[in-house]
């Protein structure tokens, strides 16, 4: 069966989206690749080429545009992302015989409401596409939704909340027979930031060292979803009153986003508010405050995020 999880709330918490695609088209399938190693461009314009193709099968059509949401997401473009999960939910909503792509295209979808802030929409279609997979028996994709519901509730501090749906995900997890190393890296990573939010950064660092360790049994390239863990890494070291490595795993994270996927990215603008959190507690406070008004500045530069937050998806919430 195809899957396409979403894991990791993208901007909010923790790195981007894992998609395991079974493709008949190898075009496709080689998305995968482009957006785990942040070549944005190349996936929009892949996708756009492939979406072009009358004879691409609904299940591939969905796929595409679920990447090509994606890479509008990752560059800030909320309203072009929310287009193109919309398009991927009406695609499947014709014919009615893709309700795991369904619940995939839902998933993906809430990751935009959570990053415009609309938190409570985005759980309630994170939910909506849980009882989806539930209903498929899918319960490596209902792991997924729990822990990124488990991701909004850490990001919220919701300790109580997170630890709750933390809880519902592992149990799911235990049902399902097909959980990939990549899948339990992300629950470690969400279990790190759970942990760091009950004040045990030695836990979370313990977690992300896991996370890490897992990505590298997948055998892919995985610098965007490495790169964040160190980013998140050098929060807990921080946490810990280790400036040193805290500045270390910090800086190493926001030095490989920048290979990767550049630096307006609103992921990269993230890490570098984490960094910048660092310098202030290691006592440069003017360059600290230089690069938090870079990153605050970038993130609220452009009107797509106010333009996104009027726009509810029918087929999403009905």
């Amino acid at each position: 069966m195809r899957r396409i999880l979403s894991c990791a709330l993208l901007g909010i918490m923790t790195a981007t989206c894992l998609l395991h695609a079974q493709s008949s088209d190898s075009t496709v399938a080689s998305l995968a690749g482009m957006s785990q190693r942040g070549q944005i461009q190349q996936v929009i314009d892949t996708a756009n080429s492939l979406l072009s193709d009358a004879r691409l099968t609904p299940a591939d059509q969905v796929l595409a545009l679920i990447y090509l949401g994606y890479a509008h997401q990752q560059r800030g473009e909320f309203t072009q992302a929310t287009a193109n999960y919309e398009k991927a939910l009406s695609v499947v909503d014709r014919d009615g015989q893709h309700p795991s792509e369904y619940a995939a295209a839902l998933a993906t979808l809430a990751t935009v409401y959570s990053q415009i802030g609309q938190i409570d929409t985005a759980k309630r279609v994170l939910l909506r596409a849980e009882h989806l997979l539930e209903e498929q028996n899918d319960h490596a994709g209902a792991a997924m939704i729990w822990n990124d519901l488990a991701t909004i509730a850490a990001g919220q501090h919701s300790r109580g909340e997170a630890h709750k749906d933390m809880a519902h995900s592992i149990a799911e997890s235990k049902l399902a027979n097909n959980i990939s190393a990549g899948e339990l890296a992300t629950f470690a990573t969400t279990e790190g930031r759970i942990a760091e939010l009950d004040g045990d950064p030695r836990t979370a660092l313990s977690d992300y060292d896991r996370a890490l360790d897992l990505w590298k049994q997948t055998n892919q390239d995985q610098q965007q979803r490495t790169a964040w863990i160190y980013v998140l890494m050098g929060g807990a070291y921080l946490q810990a009153g280790d400036l040193a490595n805290a500045r270390e795993s910090a800086a190493r994270g926001l030095s490989m986003l920048e290979a990767t996927s550049g630096r307006q990215t609103p992921r990269y603008l993230l890490a570098e508010l984490t960094y910048s959190k660092i310098l202030d507690a290691s006592g440069a406070h003017d360059e600290a405050n230089k690069l938090r008004q870079e990153a605050q500045a970038g993130m609220n530069t452009g009107t797509d995020r106010q333009r996104a937050q009027g726009q509810i998806s029918v087929n999403a919430l009905r």
